[in-house]
């Protein structure tokens, strides 16, 4: 569960931490007040996209944090697939956003890519918010629900693994499957491409070399000019020493003075291993004199090859690999087409077996699937009357289509809210209000088979008041026996019920409006209630009215 939040330069936040508890806890306040950011900065430290506009006006960055407690056996497998240590079954999550767009995530204090930090969120926290609103209207997204409810990922996968082994044979029927004039095309130009690459005689590196042996070609003259002028400074000639007879006379004198200053022959042998390296290096220098020519057939011969291979990259690869590569994929596809009759009445065998398959798994889901669908309907309608929807049809139906990705189930959610009514399409007849419970309801139905430790609801009132706002909280408080739910209301009617109630509250000076989250004693929960119910006319009927409403919820959670 969500054990503490804080928060800093988020929004109208400086800086805010709320400890939450265990059971159903609730955020109340003005319209305004900055409720939206609590769920920003959840949704920013669960690695959801988050703007830079939410970082503080004046601040360079905002930083949220996280602590988890209690974490699910699915959160503590995922923690050691991606070696992070836990202590004490804790969790702390930080993430900071800059300016500059920089993202900085950490988990128990080590550095994580923002990736891992979504996969750590979703298993995590759960937030109901506009965007489950629209999945629920999305039929194409119904069977999610009935597959989550049934526990049927593994049928899902064996089917889609079946599936996608039909898409490959097809593609390849597909690839191979070509009338004669489009066949013989492709042969005269594979041909074509095959003996191009084959006679270049491509090298790996022959254009690194060649571009090495052109510099020489090129700069042959200043190279012979230095290398000329080198030997001359080292071996002389017959009009003036060069360097190594003026060494070697200054060994011999210092051997000459070593007769009679001994400790001179340490300096005089130093001076002979001198003379021989100047000699070895007078030898290299002769030898590359003798290397070094100019050729302009040879540099012509030079520019002509990196011409054509230049040539031929621009067509076939940048590098002499990818020309090579290029070279065997071409020989490959030339020899499936002088095999691709063969290979085609082997594939046509294969793709039966395959199409059997599939469609053998496509059945044991669907199969699975209405079995799941009428027990999730039943329970989803049974969740719906208790909201005061006493006359309320829930229905899944099932449309048998072609193999597809999901399998061969088109299923949609069917509702009607009044009696005589035949169910329809939720987006075609369902009211705000009616949406909000439908949501709540499946939440409650899932929360079977969901192991995520906290259940986030904003805007779940939309459209609810009255008795029906009263069974939607009492929903909430029997989800939360099992997990924490935190609720961001504006109804009375869900806020009594609360097993803890925050504050978030605007203020306002000269320079800046802030906003900061109170946790509420008992006194503050009923001044609020009081608030929520009749606005800034509070007087102590209000207020006795207020604290009624807390008798009655607290009285309901006992007895629950």
């Amino acid at each position: 569960m969500l054990s503490e939040l804080t928060i800093e330069n988020i929004a109208v936040i400086e800086r805010a931490t709320v400890s939450f508890t265990r059971g159903f806890q609730c955020l109340t306040g003005e319209t305004g007040a900055g409720k939206s950011i609590i769920i920003d900065a959840i949704n920013c430290i669960t690695g959801e996209k988050t703007s830079r506009e939410l970082i503080r006006s004046g601040e360079s960055s905002a930083r949220v944090t996280a602590v988890f407690s209690d974490l699910s056996e699915s959160v503590l497998s995922f923690l050691a697939e991606n070696d992070v240590e836990s202590e004490e079954n804790t969790l702390i999550l930080s993430r900071r956003i800059s300016r500059d767009g920089k993202n900085s995530c950490r988990v128990n204090g080590y550095p994580v890519p923002l990736s891992l930090l979504r996969a750590l969120g979703e298993r995590l926290v759960n937030i109901h918010g506009q965007m489950d609103s629209k999945n629920l209207l999305d039929a194409d997204r119904h069977f999610v629900y009935i597959d989550a409810f049934g526990n049927l990922s593994d049928l899902l996968a064996a089917y889609q693994a079946d599936y996608r082994r039909l898409c490959d044979i097809r593609s390849e029927m597909k690839r191979l499957t070509m009338d004669e004039s489009e066949k013989l095309k492709e042969i005269d130009r594979l041909d074509f491409q095959i003996e191009e690459l084959t006679a270049a005689e491509l090298k790996i590196g022959e254009r690194e070399e060649l571009a090495k042996r052109r510099d020489v070609a090129r700069n042959a003259k200043k190279i012979v000019d230095a290398l000329a002028e080198v030997s001359l400074l080292l071996s002389g000639d017959e009009y003036a020493d060069g360097a190594l007879q003026k060494v070697s006379a200054a060994v011999q004198a210092l051997q000459n003075a070593a007769d009679y200053l001994p400790e001179l022959g340490e300096t005089a042998g130093a001076l002979q291993e001198t003379s021989y390296t100047l000699s070895d290096i007078g030898a290299d220098i002769k030898n590359r004199l003798s290397d070094v020519s100019y050729s302009e057939s040879e540099a012509d011969a030079i520019e002509s090859r990196l011409d054509e291979l230049q040539r031929l990259s621009r067509k076939y690869g940048a590098t002499e690999e990818d020309m090579l590569r290029y070279l065997e994929e071409a020989k490959k596809r030339r020899a499936e087409i002088d095999l691709s009759e063969e290979r085609l009445a082997e594939l046509s065998g294969l793709f039966d077996e395959a199409a059997e398959q599939a469609k053998k798994s496509a059945k044991a889901l669907s199969r699975a699937r209405k079995t799941a669908a009428a027990d999730f309907a039943a329970r989803v309608e049974e969740q719906l009357r208790f909201l005061d929807m006493p006359d309320v049809r829930f229905t899944v139906s099932d449309t048998i289509t072609p193999l597809g990705e999901n399998g061969v189930d088109k299923m949609a959610f069917l509702f009607s809210a009044n009696k005589g009514e035949a169910p329809k399409a939720l987006a075609r007849i369902a009211s705000g209000g009616e949406l909000s419970r439908v949501m709540l309801a499946i939440k409650n139905v899932l929360s079977v088979c969901d192991t995520v430790g906290t259940l986030i609801f904003d805007e779940i009132d939309t459209g609810v008041s009255g008795r029906a706002a009263e069974k939607v909280a009492m929903k909430l408080v029997e989800l939360s026996r099992s997990r924490q739910v935190i609720c961001v209301t504006h109804l009375t009617q869900l806020a009594m019920f609360a097993d803890t109630h925050f504050l978030i509250q605007k203020t306002s000076d000269d320079a800046r409006t802030t906003t900061s989250v109170t946790c509420l004693d008992e006194a503050g929960r009923a001044y609020e209630l009081a608030r929520m119910g009749s606005g800034t006319n509070i007087g102590e009927t209000q207020l006795q009215n207020a604290r009624q409403l807390l008798a009655y919820a607290e009285n309901y959670k006992k007895n629950l």
